[in-house]
């Protein structure tokens, strides 16, 4: 069975990149975690316009979370693509 690949799935900079900015656990998001969660942001409208696997857009949203986004999150409407 053919395995698909993601290719919105977070690289491995980027998920090392929210783990050490979420790690700094300032009272006040840096100027790099608030631009990774633009990013995000950014990276989970396209995925939402494109299409997606389920797991590729929880990754997003936790991430965006962890950092400290509290701007809704939405709903995705069409299909997850098979993972």
């Amino acid at each position: 069975m053919k395995h698909h690949t993601d290719r919105f799935e977070l690289d491995a900079a980027t998920t090392s990149l929210v783990v050490g900015l979420a790690a700094e656990r300032a009272d006040r998001p840096s100027t790099a975690a608030l631009m990774t969660i633009e990013r995000l942001r950014r990276l989970e409208e396209e995925v939402r316009c494109s299409g997606t696997t389920r797991q590729t857009l929880q990754k997003i949203s936790s991430a965006r979370r962890i950092l400290g986004d509290r701007v809704e999150f939405g709903r995705f409407t069409g299909p997850f693509l098979a993972g």
